[in-house]
């Protein structure tokens, strides 16, 4: 069944009040984004963010509980673009095995725009993942999800072995998906060295996945 992106992809967040669809919710959202990647999460206050959009902090009370629920909705918005791409990944016409390939590399790839892209945007989805907000949570069990998806799909078509748990092969390129994807885990090498690091990575697992 097709199904638009927005249907496929909707990380929950918490601490919003109102209607989800308010036209003023998303140009709070959109003003965030913009001034957490020129100021960073951590040292932006409500009263911050209401002057930039030119309201008060009461009036921003309204549709969020907290600076941590607008921070949660734009990490939201940032990691769902991210789930979309890695979305049509999965349900693509290539074999599995091509798949498994692009949907790695396409993980490292968005990782890398959205935490190294310029901004201190990244320091928001940081924040998110250490203190293991709502939307960071279901964006980890999104991609565990899309595994399990090509897992099966390899299986079905014989390009993968069928013996070992599927819930441990899950896991395992979860966590190594972390890896390549966690933004403590990136800081440390090059855009090179983790593309070649990734190559390598993915020719064991699939070696691992043969039948």
């Amino acid at each position: 069944m097709n199904k638009s992106r927005k249907q496929q992809i909707a990380l929950p967040t918490s601490g919003q009040r109102g209607s989800a669809d308010h036209e003023r919710r998303y140009q709070i959202i959109t003003a965030a984004d913009e001034h957490f990647r020129l100021y960073g999460y951590r040292k932006t206050s409500v009263a911050d963010l209401g002057k930039t959009i030119g309201v008060s902090s009461t009036y921003l009370y309204r549709f969020f509980r907290s600076k941590q629920a607008i921070g949660e909705a734009v990490a939201a918005t940032v990691l769902e673009r991210m789930d979309e791409e890695l979305r049509l990944v999965v349900d693509g016409p290539d074999a599995a095995i091509q798949k498994l390939r692009r949907f790695m590399r396409l993980a490292l790839e968005r990782s890398l725009e959205i935490f190294f892209d310029g901004t201190r945007l990244h320091e928001l989805v940081i924040v998110a993942m250490e203190e293991s907000w709502s939307a960071a949570n279901w964006h980890d069990a999104v991609l565990q999800s899309m595994v399990r998806e090509l897992i099966l799909t390899g299986r079905s078509t014989g390009e993968f072995e069928r013996k070992t748990p599927l819930d441990e092969v899950v896991a395992g390129i979860a966590e190594v998906l972390r890896l390549f994807s966690h933004p403590v885990a990136l800081q440390y090498r090059s855009r090179e060295q983790l593309e070649a690091a990734l190559t390598a990575v993915v020719s064991l697992i699939l070696r691992s996945l043969a039948p």
